[in-house]
């Protein structure tokens, strides 16, 4: 395993930590993470093009996710909303824009969804089992620790190939 694998692997770990611990992360832990994947893309001989126009799409998806949420919470309080205001946090971007640079498009959109679903999941688990209920929600930390195991069990056992489609394509082949 290179030792760039295990850096990403260890930073997306202490992502995990300090928003489970603290509700903050710092902001140079997910420079560091996009830094570590985009050295991975080109030590995976990704060309440089390929990784840009991944790139881009992925963050022209999430951007209009943004935009929606905003115009959804804007249009419901009869208001402009930054959703950055108490919505969702600048960690939560910050961690979806370092794994945009390593996913490819579909992947990223798949890890999106469902990585909203399983941390959902989780933290509705956790709010119907504690008794101290918190209405924040760790995203960027719980997604760190969902795709820790995405990304281990990728890079040991080859299922996916997480940097091309086409695990995801011949899936949706298999269910029409």
């Amino acid at each position: 395993m290179p030792i760039v694998q295990i850096f990403i692997l260890l930073a997306l770990l202490l992502i995990f930590i300090q928003d489970i611990t603290g509700r903050a992360v710092y902001w140079i832990l997910f420079l560091c993470l996009f830094v570590l994947f985009f050295i991975l893309r080109l030590i995976q001989r990704a060309p440089l093009m390929v990784i840009w126009q991944s790139f881009a799409v992925n963050v022209l998806f999430f951007t209009v996710q943004l935009f929606i949420l905003s115009g959804y919470f804007s249009l419901k309080n009869k208001r402009w909303v930054n959703i950055t205001d108490g919505l969702l946090g600048w960690g939560d971007i910050l961690f979806l824009l370092a794994v945009a640079v390593y996913l490819s498009v579909l992947n990223f959109l798949f890890f999106y969804v469902a990585g909203l679903i399983a941390v959902l999941l989780v933290w509705a688990l956790r709010q119907a089992v504690v008794k101290q209920k918190n209405n924040q929600v760790p995203l960027a930390g719980l997604q760190a620790l969902f795709f820790i195991v995405i990304l281990a069990t990728d890079w040991w056992f080859k299922p996916f190939g997480l940097t091309g489609d086409t695990w995801l394509l011949n899936l949706m082949m298999k269910w029409t």
